[in-house]
């Protein structure tokens, strides 16, 4: 018997047996997950097996980096996507990805959008490489299985804020990179995860930080540019009279070691982490000491905190800022230092 498999395996193996084919589709379209969508269409030269398989995968990486390097690449990306929805018929998609280069005609990506949600993803990610207004990034009947999204450079307006709100049932995690929002609330019952990474707004009059009211938040991380004003987000309303008890996780940075906390004059860094006073583990990362000298009396009380990591801070003379954080954090029970430097004068 121990030496019936071997020759069963070569005779297999002589008559060209596929066995990867013989996979159910399931499997396949497994494999066909870590293809981007050309690549997928690719494999339809495969084997007759393959040939139509790739109409019903349920996950599509529509990326523009795959046609750089050929000639006409706008329009080869056009004729490709074009024929990829018009022969695709897999109803229902688990992942649809978008990432677009320079060079796009708005029109056809707001199609591309469209399709791509029309197929109910339960998680999208759009990716431009400049702001581009979608008039129609997400539809409210597509909501019903969205579970994650991923959005950069996307301009989102006041009806994305509406969306948030009770539209999408389910979103659970979001993350937000270089966006413009135009809006200054952010409500959603349902999310967990956020992540705000450099988004600012470009025709907003108000300088005051836009505010995230999410009951179930249990992560939150900001990644600041230059404006403190425009481009931070408070968490309030958040299970707690001032900031929230489901919270769990903070992270914020100030992005490039720019002017964002350093004017002793912009209270914002204050305001900020006074509105996550619940959270039980934070982690800063390029603050300054100069944020902290001569508005140390109004440093926040972090009743909850028992986990501080600093990240690539500038520390005061004889690491002076620890004193604050320890006088204001009562439950500190951990504090971890990585590639900090004492400031001297």
């Amino acid at each position: 018997m121990a030496g019936e498999i071997p020759s069963k395996r070569a005779a297999a193996a002589a008559d060209g047996d596929d066995r990867l084919s013989a996979l159910p589709d399931e499997l396949l379209h497994s494999i066909m997950f870590f293809l981007m969508a050309r690549q997928v269409v690719q494999t339809s030269v495969l084997s007759r097996r393959w040939r139509h398989l790739w109409r019903s995968t349920p996950c599509l990486d529509i990326d523009h980096g795959e046609f750089n390097r050929r000639p006409d690449v706008w329009r080869r990306l056009l004729d490709f996507t074009y024929n990829l929805f018009s022969k695709h018929s897999a109803p229902v998609l688990e992942r649809f990805r978008l990432h677009l280069g320079a060079s796009y005609n708005l029109n056809a990506v707001d199609d591309w959008v469209r399709r791509g949600i029309e197929c109910r993803p339960a998680a999208p990610e759009i990716t431009m490489s400049t702001d581009c207004q979608l008039t129609r990034p997400l539809l409210p009947a597509a909501a019903c299985r969205l579970t994650r999204m991923r959005l950069c450079r996307v301009r989102l307006e006041g009806s994305f804020t509406r969306h948030l709100r009770s539209g999408f049932p389910v979103l659970e995690d979001l993350a937000l990179a270089r966006c413009d929002c135009l809006f200054q609330e952010m409500v959603s019952p349902t999310l967990k995860c956020l992540s705000i990474d450099c988004c600012g707004c470009s025709s907003s009059s108000s300088s005051a930080p836009r505010t995230v009211k999410a009951p179930a938040l249990a992560s939150f991380r900001l990644i600041a540019a230059t404006n403190a004003r425009r481009d931070a987000f408070l968490v309030v309303g958040n299970g707690a009279a001032a900031g929230g008890s489901s919270l769990v996780h903070a992270s914020i940075t100030v992005s490039c070691g720019d002017s964002y906390f350093v004017d002793k004059s912009n209270k914002t860094m204050f305001t900020v982490l006074g509105s996550l006073c619940n959270v039980t583990t934070l982690e800063l990362w390029r603050f300054s000491y100069l944020t902290l000298m001569d508005v140390t009396e109004k440093f926040p009380k972090l009743h909850n905190l028992t986990t501080l990591l600093m990240g690539k801070c500038e520390m005061s003379l004889q690491f002076g800022i620890l004193r604050v954080f320890l006088k204001n954090i009562p439950s500190l029970e951990k504090i971890t230092l990585k590639h900090c430097k004492e400031l001297r004068y």
